[in-house]
């Protein structure tokens, strides 16, 4: 997966997010402690899958349409009690983590960043999280032996 490139995208496009942006191993890290990052906004790109599509026939080879698919998990800490403010920030922040990746040509894939949803993955002690999840057209090639 391109996540590397795609946190750099992430930290030059996003300035709220400053440089907390980190990919999967510090996610796990967090989560197997059941805490969130002390600073936010903070976002963590995942990738999550990659999903086969349809089979394309060609002579001499074995070719398949693919999807790689990554989530970015973006976690805003609220000071107020009911999260009311917060809720603006986040609907700003996702709209401007879905600008800085749909329709980018990330290189050698065959297809561009698709955004596909976003959905609040939790919201306790004041911490919301929202997942954001996207993929990338790609395409499997194997020359069978």
């Amino acid at each position: 997966m391109d996540a590397d490139v795609i946190i750099a995208r992430l930290k030059a496009r996003v300035a709220d997010l400053g440089n907390r942006v980190a990919g999967a191993a510090e996610f796990a890290a967090l989560t197997a402690t059941g805490k969130a990052p002390q600073v936010t906004p903070a976002a963590h790109v995942i990738p999550t899958g990659i999903a086969g599509g349809k089979h394309l026939t060609q002579t001499g080879a074995y070719v398949q349409s693919i999807d790689r698919l990554f989530a970015v998990i973006l976690t805003l800490r609220t000071q107020d009690a009911s999260g009311a403010r917060a809720l603006a920030r986040l609907d700003g922040l996702i709209e401007d983590i879905v600008q800085a990746l749909a329709g980018w040509e990330l290189g050698g894939r065959v297809g561009v960043v698709v955004f596909r949803r976003a959905a609040l993955l939790r919201s306790t002690d004041g911490v919301f999280a929202y997942e954001i999840t996207f993929s990338i057209a790609d395409q499997l090639r194997i020359t069978p032996s």
